[in-house]
């Protein structure tokens, strides 16, 4: 996370690192979340993970992180004629990272 607000910070702003290392951080998160509560998981998509989290967590958690996680993938994949996510966009990602990241590690 760290990484991210020195990317963003900068004086020229680097949108489309600060939106892989927010993904990454986000799937790290989970990763350890499912290797905890349900190890069988570990090999499944990051999808099925999600949906796995809707029905065994709080639904209004998973949801945040299923909107983020989307996201940010999306952000990910260069479209021809998008632009990338603006400084502000992820700032409100990064926050909401943040926040679920936290909420799993209780």
């Amino acid at each position: 996370m760290t990484a991210v607000a020195s990317l963003l910070d900068a004086e020229a702003p680097h949108p489309r690192a600060a939106v892989f290392l927010l993904r990454r951080a986000l799937e790290g998160g989970l990763e350890t979340y499912i290797s905890a509560h349900r190890s069988a998981l570990s090999r499944c998509r990051t999808e099925t993970k999600v949906v796995w989290l809707a029905h065994n967590l709080d639904h209004r958690l998973a949801g945040r992180l299923a909107a983020v996680w989307r996201n940010l993938s999306v952000a990910c994949h260069h479209q021809q004629f998008a632009l990338p996510p603006t400084v502000g966009e992820l700032l409100g990602w990064r926050d909401e990272v943040a926040f679920v990241l936290r909420a799993l590690r209780t």
